[in-house]
Formats: structure tokens, sequence, C-alpha cells
């Protein structure tokens, strides 16, 4: 039986989902649809909230925007193979496809596909080598597969690279937060006392510059960096 406090949430979780069905009607949008799936899956009625989103994806003209779009969705949901099977159509239709290549990568390697996804970014960074969203999901599959003497090889090649986007800064903060963690957990491991410390300072010295940047990007990177954390210990939990 539940219990007050989550009788309240649901109530307040139902009413949020009212006002936000409400703004979609007047101004659809795939932010306030990801909202209203993420808000049924709160309240488990999942497979309505998919529902939901498909009935409006159904109707995107562009096939490619569709299928990422989907794919999207279910990701968020947790629904892994049902997202890799959109992906997979994508790959197929839109094959050179940059967007459709990262997007393919990083759910692959959410899958615990490490190799598969590895083989994805390796052919990214061939044509695009500084391309920091190829190199965060390298970056994932290098960890997730305990290839451990190629970390610090892709950390060196992204501090090389200046972020030319707010978007590039959330790929920059991914990066720095899997691995602020990563080095820590490694320290006399893979990599010395010294090369800890030194790392370490490192990633807190990208703070300061952060002031100088604008919110915008400190946002972006923030919004990154915590991700990168959260990616890292989902990678340990699998491997416990």
């Amino acid at each position: 039986m539940e219990d007050k406090s989550e009788q309240d949430m649901k109530t307040v979780m139902k009413d949020n989902l009212q006002s936000l069905k409400e703004s979609f009607h007047e101004t659809p949008s795939m932010e306030y649809l990801l909202q209203i799936v993420a808000t049924y899956h709160g309240l488990e009625m999942t497979e309505r909230g998919v529902g939901f989103a498909e009935a409006f994806l159904m109707q995107i003209e562009d096939e490619k925007e569709r299928l990422l779009q989907t794919s999207m969705i279910f990701e968020m949901v947790d629904l892994n193979e049902e997202a890799l099977s959109y992906l997979t159509e994508a790959m197929d239709k839109y094959p050179e496809d940059t967007q459709v290549k990262n997007h393919h990568g990083m759910l692959l390697n959410k899958s615990s596909k490490f190799e598969d996804a590895l083989l994805i970014y390796d052919g990214l960074l061939e044509s695009s080598p500084k391309s920091l969203e190829s190199l965060s999901g390298k970056l994932i599959a290098l960890i997730g597969l305990g290839r451990n003497g190629e970390v610090l090889k892709i950390y060196k090649t992204s501090i090389s690279i200046t972020p030319s986007s707010p978007q590039d800064w959330h790929f920059k903060g991914v990066i720095d937060g899997l691995l602020k963690d990563y080095f820590d957990h490694e320290k006399g491991k893979s990599i010395t006392e010294g090369q800890a410390e030194k790392l370490s300072k490192s990633f807190d010295s990208i703070h300061h510059i952060m002031g100088g940047l604008g919110p915008e990007v400190s946002n972006f990177y923030m919004m990154g960096n915590f991700a990168g954390t959260e990616i890292f210990h989902e990678i340990l939990h699998k491997e416990e």
C-alpha cells in the first residue's frame, strides 16, 4: 500500500502531466513530448506514454528525424532494445549520417555492447578526429571494455580541443565527469598517485574558466559533467 507521501507525489505528477499535455496541444514540441513520456513513466504508465508519443511521431515527414526521435523516446524509458531497433533501421537507410552513427554508438554503449560501439566511434573519429561527441562515446566504450591503457590518451586528445559551441561544452563535460571519477577509482592501479593528483588539479582548473564563458556554456558543461559521472558509476555497477 502506498504511503501518503507517495500518493501526494503521484497527485502532483498527474496534475503536472495534465498541464504538460495542454501545453503540448497548444505548442507541439519534442521538449514537451519528452517531459510527458517521462511523467507517464514516473507514474508507472510507460506504455501509455510511449503510445502518446508514437501518435505524434508518426506525423513527422522526415524519416530520419522520425526514427531518431522514436529511438530517443524508447531509450528514455529504458526500452533499449526497442530503441536500438529504430537506430538499426536508421543506420540501414542513412549509413553515412554522422548524427545517426553517434546516436547508435551511444545506445550500444548504454546496452553494454562496447565492442560494437567502439567500431562506430573509431570510424567517426577517422573522418572527424576533433569531435568531442565521438571522443566521449569512444571513452565510454574503452572504460566499459577495461582498456585502461587507452583512456589517458583520449583525455590528452580531448584537452587539446577547444569546444566551438555550447553543445561541444556538454561533451567536454561528459568526458571530464567520466574521467574525474575514473582516475580516482584507478589511483594506484592503472595510473600512479602522482598522475592522479596532477589530473585532479586540471579538472579543478576548468571550473575557474567556466565563470568567464557565460551561463549557457556553464550549464551545458555542468550537465555533461553530471551525466559523465553517472555513466561511469553505471559501468562500475554493471561490472559488480
